[in-house]
């Protein structure tokens, strides 16, 4: 099976403001999701039929299918692709908002533009009916659901509003919320809960990195301050994410001091480990590789430079030499690594 991102509604994009992280990890444990409350457990996951071919229904509006009608094969983006989310249920039987719901919902959504909303709300309510929910717990989340389509829906018209008249992002992050609240209700919390909670970090931080009256020390702990605001496992996930910054940023200084190999070596054995230290080690390796092969690929080009007169052969000239040394992909690589130097001044050949 293939992996499928979600992408929701291409409106909403430009509406969330807050940017997280993604960068090579010297441990390869991924963080945990998100947990539900205590007392709320899964629904057993409903077998959703899945399409012997990739039909993709027209565009045109078409009648809302009968609950227990067969629905048509699913559309090309979800042939072969796993349901995501989850539907929790507490103690009592009721229905659990989260964001494990709003991932199932926005499943099942991504398919927006490929088939009519009603055909995808009719899909949800197959999948729903499918989990064998308790009575009280269905209910609710076909009002959930709806509720977020409702939602959904404003949404738009507030990215419509803010094309109209520009809001920055905490105003846009704030009209999100109080459009949440006044179509989801309590639900909102579940569903947004822990979303809202980093943007409204990431929107102070910004705050903190404009404010010019913060001295360096003052502003480090205030940033220090905000990430304890955050829910325990995005603290954890965004630990994870900056602990190998930290970890080469120790090892930059402790070379400047004129620490050797073995003392770097060590040092790695101490912080994260023999296998974490043979990736590092590695990585170096291939680091100082690459380094030199551009190096050398620098050197051939300013010779050339040097040696051909007639520009339009030069370059042809540069062009073979780049594509006889690297490949497309590393090609991509010269290209940025050159546009880096030129901005910063410091040439490249």
């Amino acid at each position: 099976m293939k992996s499928r991102a979600v992408i929701l509604v291409v409106a909403l994009c430009a509406l969330l403001g807050a940017g997280v992280f993604s960068w090579w990890k010297v441990r390869a444990e991924d963080a945990p999701g998100p947990a539900g409350p205590p007392s709320a457990v899964p629904v057993a996951r409903g077998t959703v039929p899945r399409a012997a071919s990739p039909g993709v229904p027209g565009a045109a509006v078409t009648a809302t299918p009968a609950p227990e009608a067969p629905l048509p094969p699913l559309p090309g983006s979800l042939q072969d692709t796993e349901e995501d989310g989850a539907v929790l249920v507490d103690a009592s039987g009721h229905l659990v908002p989260s964001a494990d719901l709003r991932r199932f919902f926005d499943y099942y959504l991504s398919a927006t533009g490929e088939e009519p909303a009603s055909l995808i709300r009719e899909r949800i309510l197959a999948a729903l009916r499918a989990k064998k929910l308790p009575p009280a717990a269905m209910d609710e989340a076909v009002q959930v659901l709806d509720d977020y389509l409702s939602y959904l829906e404003a949404a738009r018209g507030l990215a419509s509003k803010g094309a109209a008249a520009p809001m920055d992002t905490a105003e846009r992050l704030e009209a999100l919320r109080k459009l949440r609240r006044e179509h989801l209700g309590g639900a909102a919390d579940g569903l947004f809960g822990q979303e809202e909670a980093v943007d409204a970090v990431a929107v102070e931080r910004l705050k903190l990195q404009k404010d010019a009256s913060l001295t360096k020390e003052e502003r480090e702990r205030r940033m220090a301050e905000l990430e304890e605001r955050l829910p325990p496992d995005v603290r954890a996930s965004r630990e994870e994410a900056v602990r190998p910054l930290r970890q080469r940023a120790v090892e930059q200084e402790l070379l400047a001091a004129g620490a050797t190999a073995e003392d770097l070596h060590q040092h790695r054995l101490s912080t994260v480990g023999p296998e974490a230290t043979e990736r590092l080690e590695a990585l170096d390796a291939e680091r100082a590789q690459w380094k030199q092969r551009l190096a050398d690929f620098r050197a051939k080009r300013e010779a050339l430079g040097q040696s051909e007169p007639d520009p339009a052969r030069r370059q042809a000239a540069v062009q073979r030499l780049l594509f006889d040394s690297f490949t497309p992909e590393e090609r991509l690589r010269v290209e940025a690594a050159d546009a880096i130097d030129a901005a910063s001044g410091s040439g490249g050949g």
